[in-house]
């Protein structure tokens, strides 16, 4: 449906829809049972996940990998809709919310070791770059490509950054698995295209190339 404010007979159909889907009474009013299953989504992907063991690292990933499994998503426009006001804290057209989607593992990982994050979450991708750059997370494409930094370091759960420019990245995401030829990502705010202006929260598959990288 539209986003228009108004939960009129169009929206209280689709409500009861929903409320035969998972079984519950069809009576067309959001109570406490069907908040819960509207909001089941959101939190399952943020549900506390024990250390055990884990690295920063490794937590980073976990937590990506479960919110990628509930398929977040846009609601109601471009870059708008509960998914991207829990990443960002708001939502809007100019609402990147790349970064934000990434960052929130990261902080959820540091959470759960009860340790502050190596570097501050922000909603920007180049702001990201810098302070990698600052605290000496920042790893270069190039000595990537080039062997000097192996691929096989980029450890699951590290930040890789795609890069337009020396000074300008325009995408980031999480590091699932890095192999010799590719490496498979986490990833909000993109699409199955790979768009930096994507709708959704995804797995992927990108190549090495314009590509930098943040590590833990």
């Amino acid at each position: 449906l539209v986003i228009d404010g108004d939960f009129g007979p169009a929206t209280q159909s689709q409500l009861r829809n929903f409320q035969t889907a998972l079984g519950l009474p069809s009576t067309g009013v959001v109570d406490r049972a069907t908040w819960t299953a509207l909001v089941s989504p959101m939190i399952a992907a943020i549900a506390p996940i024990a250390p055990a063991g884990r690295t920063l690292s490794q937590l980073v990933e976990a937590f990506g990998r479960q919110h990628v499994a509930v398929h977040p998503r846009e609601a109601g426009g471009d870059n708008h809709g509960p998914w991207v006001r829990a990443y960002l804290g708001w939502d809007g057209p100019d609402a990147r919310w790349c970064a934000g989607f990434t960052c929130f593992a990261l902080e959820q990982a540091a959470h759960a070791l009860g340790i502050k994050a190596p570097i501050a979450s922000s909603a920007s991708c180049d702001m990201l770059a810098d302070r990698a750059k600052t605290a000496g997370r920042f790893v270069a494409g190039k000595a990537v490509n080039a062997g000097t930094y192996p691929k096989a370091s980029l450890a699951p759960g590290s930040f890789f950054l795609v890069r337009a420019s020396p000074t300008d990245w325009v995408h980031v995401g999480i590091v699932k698995t890095a192999g010799p030829e590719s490496f498979s990502t986490l990833e909000g705010n993109t699409n199955d295209e790979g768009s930096s202006n994507g709708y959704e929260a995804v797995h992927r598959q990108r190549r090495y190339g314009a590509i930098d990288f943040i590590v833990w």
